[in-house]
């Protein structure tokens, strides 16, 4: 590969096409005609406009892309139709860490261009190794003229640096396993359900001789509806428990609290959810939803090639359901960085922006995943994705609408914040419920202190 400087990508040569004028009798330099009626060769306006454009001419260039995925070689050769003299290589993670990935390839001399984020931001931005796209974005004209959904770079955003850009919205539903219901009765909920209707239905389809449960027995169940359901009561404005600010969970409240117990009575009161052990000794049937034993489940844009695929049963999905004062959804953001050691910084950042074509977003949604960009035609594009024929579009559409982002990319202390495994040990093991307060104290006192320290 020809390798070259981003100030060299930029003088890419530009052909300027040089019109020669027939001279005037005189050589002079006024508008004056002789008496002898030379004719006037200037350029008509015609002439100019149809005179045909040089293309640009630029260097190959091939962008090293850090990232797990392995479904994107499509979204890849769009963007390199779009711009011919780019090609993308993806570098795979196979479970390295990324950080190391970047320190490898920079230390052969071969610096990749943009990374996925496996961990917090903030991690990588106190390496130096990620850009602050904010001079990128202030000046691109697709950032400029496109709307995106409010608080769309929140969790990208840290001590003022925009640090990211999410390279894709993963929605959340909950996933309805819609001839469990039927079979005891029950029809398909409509979109504006409560969370008292989800306990009540999961209660309904319980048949414990059958082997058949209200609820899957998965970390999601908590992971994404529990801290969803203390937004949707009031108790707390971000997911995970966190306030407004970002800065203090409030997980050892008594409000969340007592929803940890709601949660909590799945399994030890009502019975539609069984505990890990309860399901281990039953065989882990119940911790799968594709295996039609269970009426509802978590699930996201990962688990649609499955069910499509392999699922024996009618399902669909639903919104999350309605709280005491509103009804919001789950959403996560995946983050994508330009690299500080990237030496075509400005074609790695036309990548960035390619995520928000129109393109690129209806191919995202043809894979399941949200739209990140607020606009009539990708709204309308649901209803062609062949991936939601037959399905609830309008939950889907709903459940983009009343997303909220899930935090941590840009908390101080996140990955010692322990409100995952606390509450799968409680909510489906036997861990005391009151562990929670001191854990949650010791968690906010030293987020605030690395949040001080890192101003």
């Amino acid at each position: 590969m020809k390798k070259r400087t981003v100030a060299s990508s930029l003088l890419a040569a530009v052909f300027t096409l040089s019109l020669v004028l027939s001279g005037c009798s005189g050589g002079s330099n006024t508008n004056t005609k002789t008496a002898t009626n030379t004719p006037d060769t200037s350029p008509t306006e015609s002439a100019v406009n149809n005179t045909p454009k040089v293309e640009e001419k630029h260097d190959p260039v091939t962008l090293q892309i850090i990232s797990w995925k392995d479904s994107y070689n499509d979204l890849y050769k769009m963007f390199e139709e779009k711009y011919p003299w780019i090609t993308i290589e993806q570098i795979p993670v196979n479970s390295q860490p990324i950080m190391e990935i970047i320190a490898s390839m920079e230390a052969a001399g071969t610096p990749a261009d943009i990374t996925e984020i496996d961990s917090d931001l903030i991690s990588f931005e106190q390496n130096g190794l990620i850009e602050d796209l904010t001079p990128y974005i202030e000046k691109s004209e697709v950032f400029k003229t496109t709307k995106f959904p409010d608080g769309f770079f929140d969790t990208m955003i840290f001590n003022g640096k925009k640090l990211a850009i999410p390279m894709v919205d993963v929605p959340m539903w909950v996933l309805v396993n819609k001839d469990l219901l039927a079979k005891h009765g029950v029809n398909m909920p409509a979109n504006d359900w409560t969370y008292d209707d989800f306990r009540s239905i999961a209660k309904k389809v319980t048949d414990s001789n059958a082997g058949e449960y209200g609820i899957t027995t998965q970390a999601e169940i908590q992971m994404r509806m529990l801290s969803t359901k203390a937004i949707a009561d009031g108790y707390a404005a971000n997911l995970q428990y966190l306030n407004e600010d970002l800065t203090q969970s409030l997980l050892s409240t008594p409000d969340i609290m007592n929803e940890v117990k709601w949660f909590q009575e799945l399994v030890t009161k009502d019975g539609s959810m069984q505990s890990n052990a309860v399901s281990e000794a039953d065989g882990s049937v119940t911790k799968e939803f594709i295996n039609g034993k269970t009426g509802f489940a978590i699930g996201g844009d990962w688990v649609l090639p499955n069910l499509k695929e392999k699922a024996t049963f009618e399902w669909d999905v639903l919104p999350f359901p309605k709280g005491k004062v509103s009804q919001p959804g789950y959403t996560i953001y995946g983050p994508l960085s330009l690299l500080a050691g990237s030496k075509h910084k400005e074609e790695a950042f036309l990548w960035l922006e390619f995520q928000f074509s129109k393109e690129a977003q209806k191919w995202k949604i043809d894979q399941g995943a949200n739209a990140s960009v607020v606009d009539d035609e990708l709204t309308a594009y649901y209803d062609q994705a062949e991936i939601w024929k037959g399905k609830n579009i309008e939950a889907v559409k709903l459940a983009r609408e009343n997303a909220k982002i899930q935090p941590g990319l840009t908390v101080p202390g996140w990955s010692d914040y322990n409100w995952n495994n606390i509450l799968n040990d409680i909510i489906f093991g036997d861990r005391d419920i009151n562990d929670i307060i001191p854990e949650t104290e010791t968690w906010n006192k030293k987020t605030l202190e690395l949040r001080d320290s890192l101003k």
